[in-house]
């Protein structure tokens, strides 16, 4: 990569020693180029034009599904290959529009950790054995070497992307957030439903659910003890569940986990994930008059959710984490058709109740 390239964050140099076979080499190199090409488009806010440099090594069999290293016997054909793909992550780095480094502030933290990435990586390199040495004197490191450094590069890759996954998610939130394209305060009337007034403020109390307490009433307990909770300053509530932005799902996804229910989403702060990742293990449903207390209810449009505390025919009443700046219930009817639909807990949860 050209030196004088201007570069959101320069990523620390990968070196290999010069016994390496070429085709380690090729690998560390190409290596670099895909996290710094990676990096780049992170810091322009377009992590999703990121290239696939993992998707490049599995078509050209350089590695498998699972990041394994696939060993090869023709050398010449792989180091050529090789070359291509870092020309390729070349190539997509300059296309990177550098008069938007530093736009989006969720760069700066997923930079962090690809930077520790690729700094681990360096030491295994470095923490590789000593070399080999062959009748003629020349030193190289065997297969048995090369092929686990070989699955660390492609390893370290793999977390980059996933890295970038994951800040696709939270740039795309803050964007919703800072653009006004959701409502970031909603109270039950958006949505037509009723709001319980706040009478009181929030007790200042923490919520130690019974021995014997069932699954949903600890979802029930921890959830009504928010209650009156309400914000200090624009999005910040001095609660476990504060993220200083919208704060509707962290709430929600707060109240699962203290219940015991910890299910992983890849954002647990944003609706769209959680109801993408509901979806994927079989827990979306989007059939409302399946509703029942302990789910969570992700409204239209996906920009808020809740928690379903009770149900009494088609009504149904929720808590909601940023709601009018607060933590409140409503109550709603669920044939209104301002449902996304609700996210029922994992089987064994202990949730079921007549409804």
């Amino acid at each position: 990569m050209s030196p004088t390239a201007d570069h959101y964050r320069i990523i620390p140099s990968l070196t290999v020693p010069g016994y390496a076979s070429e085709t380690l080499q090729g690998i560390v190199r190409a290596t670099h180029a895909a996290v710094q090409a990676n990096v780049d488009n992170l810091g322009a806010g377009t992590p999703s034009r990121a290239p696939k440099f993992v998707k490049l090594l599995r078509d050209n069999n350089l590695i498998d599904y699972k990041n394994q290293s696939i060993s090869t016997t023709n050398h010449n054909k792989t180091v050529s290959t090789l070359k291509d793909i870092e020309a390729s992550m070349e190539g997509n780095d300059e296309g990177v529009d550098s008069s938007t480094y530093g736009t989006y502030t969720v760069a700066g933290d997923a930079y962090d950790e690809i930077e520790k990435a690729v700094k681990k990586l360096q030491v295994i390199i470095d923490d590789a054995p000593g070399p080999t040495t062959d009748t003629t004197g020349r030193q190289y490191w065997p297969e048995s070497v090369e092929g686990p450094l070989r699955i660390a590069c492609a390893s370290t890759a793999a977390t980059v992307e996933q890295q970038m996954l994951d800040a696709v998610t939270d740039i795309q939130r803050h964007a919703d957030h800072i653009n006004n394209s959701a409502p970031e305060n909603p109270t039950s009337g958006f949505y037509g439903g009723i709001t319980t007034a706040l009478t009181t403020a929030w007790s200042g109390h923490s919520y130690v659910p019974p021995v014997d307490a069932s699954t949903i009433d600890k979802i029930k307990g921890f959830a009504e003890n928010e209650l009156g909770v309400a914000e200090t300053g624009t999005n910040h509530v001095n609660r476990p569940y504060n993220i200083d932005d919208a704060w509707c799902a962290s709430f929600a996804t707060w109240v699962w986990k203290q219940s015991g229910i910890d299910v992983h989403w890849n954002n647990p702060n944003y609706v769209p994930s959680v109801w993408s990742d509901a979806a994927s293990k079989g827990l979306a449903d989007s059939n409302m008059a399946s509703a029942r207390p302990g789910d969570l209810i992700v409204f239209a449009g996906q920009n808020h959710i809740g928690v379903v505390v009770a149900r009494s025919g088609n009504t149904i009443t929720t808590i909601e984490g940023n709601s009018g700046d607060a933590v409140r219930q409503h109550t709603y009817n669920i044939s209104s058709g301002r449902f996304t639909g609700v996210v029922h807990p994992p089987a064994g949860s202990n949730t079921t109740v007549a409804v």
